[in-house]
């Protein structure tokens, strides 16, 4: 495991300065030493982090302030659902992911902002941890899917306990996926993950773009994320095979999330064009997840029914839950293509 490197202090012409008010001064001064515990860590943090009076952004102020407010929102997000998934209440692991990702993602639109080794080591840590969440989630997702699925046929095209399967083998793959979060939220990368966050969060080594207004920045951001989705969907109808077609359609998936949260990141300075961008990735980027969990289900369905075949199990209704995955895939390929058709301009 490897720490991250504690971005560059701030040269005073590129600082971009908010002003704290007396709450935040006398907690500056009387705030205790960071304890040793990842978990007391989070807790004390998300205290810190809330407090922090910080003038909203503007369309004329600096774009260094408006991504500083947005990570705050999701650092305080992130932290906040820390106890809910050490205590594995419902959908706690799903949030805490997404706050991590859109961390990550604004991190990258942004990147023009923040001094780059730091940001791209921040960006690498939250990688780890989503994809550490994102275990846990996949066997969470895929179990109610594929529940759902068995739950709509007919009774006589059941044949064998396929939903004990499911249940037995899916919920092993989140207990399991779970044990390894625990241990990662217990570790000292984590714990400087969170450190790293807090420092960016209340004063991250700025670049002279930052200065740079916010409205026009944002702006320039959100083009160059659309041209980046506009080239994977066009990667995608050039594929040559299927699954070349799958892989380009879900990178093209995580383009549009990419460019949903860049949006979010402009909305408070750019409000009617980053709110249409926002509506357009979303339903965008839920077709294509759509697709995607159709794609990963073929492969639980796949391993699912050969673990039945070996217990001296009926394959049949895997077979037949593989076959209407496979429509639900091409369905949600027309969808995309008629979402696309009418997706937004960059303004």
């Amino acid at each position: 495991m490897h720490s991250i490197q504690k971005p560059e202090i701030q040269k005073p012409e590129t600082q971009i300065q908010e002003n704290p008010g007396p709450s935040e001064r006398s907690r500056n001064q009387d705030a205790p030493e960071l304890p040793a515990g990842p978990e007391r860590l989070a807790s004390q943090a998300a205290v810190r982090v809330a407090a922090i009076k910080a003038p909203a952004p503007e369309p004329d102020g600096p774009t260094g302030l408006l991504l500083r407010s947005y990570l705050r929102g999701q650092f305080v997000a992130m932290l906040h659902e820390d106890p809910r998934v050490r205590a594995n209440e419902a959908d706690a692991v799903h949030k805490m992911r997404v706050s991590t990702r859109r961390m990550r993602s604004a991190l990258a639109s942004y990147r023009a902002v923040l001094a780059e080794e730091p940001a791209r080591e921040l960006r690498g840590e939250l990688k780890w941890l989503a994809s550490i969440l994102g275990e846990a989630r996949d066997a969470q997702v895929m179990r109610a899917r594929l529940s759902a699925l068995l739950a709509e046929q007919p009774a006589g095209l059941v044949l064998g306990p396929v939903q004990q399967r499911i249940d037995e083998e899916l919920l092993g793959d989140y207990r399991a996926a779970h044990a390894v979060i625990r241990e990662v939220l217990d570790d000292g990368r984590y714990e400087r993950l969170l450190q790293s966050l807090e420092r960016v969060v209340t004063g991250p080594a700025f670049t002279a773009e930052a200065r740079m207004p916010a409205a026009e920045s944002a702006g320039e951001m959100l083009r160059r994320d659309r041209k980046r989705l506009h080239r994977r969907v066009r990667q995608a109808r050039e594929a040559s095979s299927e699954d070349q077609r799958a892989e380009a359609l879900h990178e093209a998936r995580k383009e549009a999330k990419r460019l949903r949260y860049a949006a979010e990141v402009a909305q408070p300075v750019r409000p009617e064009g980053a709110g249409e961008l926002i509506a357009g990735a979303e339903h965008v980027q839920k077709i294509l997840g759509e697709h995607q969990d159709s794609v990963v289900s073929l492969a639980y369905l796949r391993r699912l029914g050969a673990s039945a075949t070996d217990a001296g199990q009926n394959g049949f209704t895997y077979g037949r839950l593989h076959a209407l995955e496979e429509q639900h895939g091409k369905v949600a390929r027309k969808r995309f293509r008629k979402a696309w058709a009418g997706f937004p301009r960059v303004v």
